[in-house]
């Protein structure tokens, strides 16, 4: 058997979350590994309770780690998965591979460099513009020492493994809206996500209009009633200063299934997806969007580009198109409010979407419903061939175990259970 520390927040409701989940179920297909979880968080997300195979195999590590502390050895891994960002990765394993969401921004940040240098094996991301963000960038470095400069770039190969369709059960919100043609945007509350610039556009575009609204699956940081609170105060304070409208703003809160969730997407008087992100490794929501058959409009850049166009007949030739909405933007350094340590750094770049295009495009879609329908339905059937669960998890199977690493574990034993200077407090 081949003995697997998958290190990951796989309880938590958060994008990483997800991914871990993607990875583990990819890890569950093969039936020569003995799987281990580290369940680790992610920020201030709320978290599930374990249960069925993931609760096993977090016992399992739990147990395996005891067992080490009592007789005073260390843990032996095979293989170290670790999902998160790379500047937190500490090596574990002969073999390591990083799974991350990659950056919103044009770079990732040095130390995530240097962690390619220091034992990451491979680097596993979601999009085109998150592996652009690791093969793209270089820094320069002086060794004060001989008096030298150099370039550190990225040491490792990155592979681009997407996330595949899910088909939730059926659940319906016992939830309704007053207007009969509403847009819905899923996002966090803060800098990145840009949601501030998604509700002034809205509500200049459509002050007069009383049966159009824009609903807003968001939150500023857990699902609690304190942050319910706190959500509600900074949306009115946006709603307030730009006066007054008819138009509607509706606000959904709180923890929801993936089937109520999916509700949302496929609800009869929710009509299309509004994101003004300044950048995504992915772009979770607008990809459950897209295969739910709901028009899109979306900042034209970064890692949503990847799935947001495909093979279109139009005028009795087909060609690649992008079938969605696209919102002008300006490729601007992010402010400092907006800087993150060693996360988001300091004079990277990430898009500022023009508000008179989100405002023409949100306009286009409501005049021209019929046109963006058309697409989305196109670009639905192309999303749901392309990215089944079956060819996700077959791509990550062959990403994380190539065959020239099957061959050193079959055929090596000591060497691959040898730690260099590891220590048991770094399994703590």
């Amino acid at each position: 058997m081949i003995r697997v520390l998958l290190e990951a927040p796989i309880l938590t409701k958060s994008g990483y979350g997800e991914h871990s989940r993607l990875v583990y179920k990819a890890l569950s297909e093969r039936k020569d590994l003995e799987i281990m979880i580290n369940p680790l968080r992610w920020g201030n997300t709320t978290f599930d309770l374990p249960d069925g195979d993931i609760l096993t195999s977090i016992q399992s590590f739990g147990s395996y780690i005891q067992a080490c502390k009592a007789n005073q050895t260390n843990p032996e891994f095979n293989i170290q998965v670790h999902v998160g960002i790379p500047n937190e990765f500490e090596k574990k394993a002969p073999y390591s591979v990083c799974v991350t969401a990659g950056i919103e921004t044009d770079r990732v940040d040095a130390n995530w460099l240097l962690k390619t240098h220091q034992g990451i094996d491979k680097i596993i991301v979601p999009s085109q513009h998150a592996r652009d963000g690791f093969v793209r960038t270089k820094y320069e470095v002086f060794n004060k020492t001989q008096n030298t400069k150099s370039l550190i770039s990225c040491a490792c190969p990155v592979d681009v493994i997407p996330y595949p369709v899910k088909n939730p059960d059926d659940a319906t919100l016992d939830i309704d809206f007053s207007t009969n043609f509403n847009f819905l945007t899923v996002a966090l509350i803060g800098p990145r996500k840009n949601l501030e610039t998604t509700i002034r556009g809205f509500i200049e575009e459509f002050r007069d209009e009383e049966d159009v609204g824009l609903i807003l699956k968001t939150s500023l940081a857990r699902n609690s009633i304190m942050d319910r609170a706190n959500t509600l105060n900074s949306i009115n304070s946006i709603v307030k200063s730009c006066g007054k409208k008819k138009c509607k703003i509706y606000l959904v809160h709180g923890d929801l299934t993936e089937s109520e969730l999916h509700s949302l997407y496929v609800h009869p008087k929710i009509k299309a997806y509004v994101s003004t992100t300044h950048g995504e490794g992915y772009g979770l929501p607008i990809f459950e969007a897209a295969y739910s058959g709901l028009p899109i409009i979306a900042t034209d850049w970064s890692g949503h580009l990847d799935f947001l166009s495909c093979e279109y007949k139009q005028n009795g030739k087909a060609k690649n198109k992008k079938l969605f909405a696209k919102v002008d933007y300006s490729l601007e350094e992010i402010p400092s409010e907006a800087v993150w340590e060693n996360i988001l750094i300091e004079g990277s770049k990430w898009a500022v979407p023009k508000e008179h295009a989100l405002k023409r495009q949100m306009r286009n879609v409501f005049d021209k419903y019929g046109m963006y329908k058309k697409w989305a339905t196109a670009l639905k059937e192309s999303v749901t061939t392309s990215h089944t669960e079956e060819a996700i998890f077959e791509k990550m199977q062959k990403s994380l175990f190539p065959p020239e690493i099957l061959e050193k574990l079959q055929n090596t034993k000591e060497d691959f259970f040898w730690f260099e200077e590891q220590q048991i407090k770094t399994y703590d």
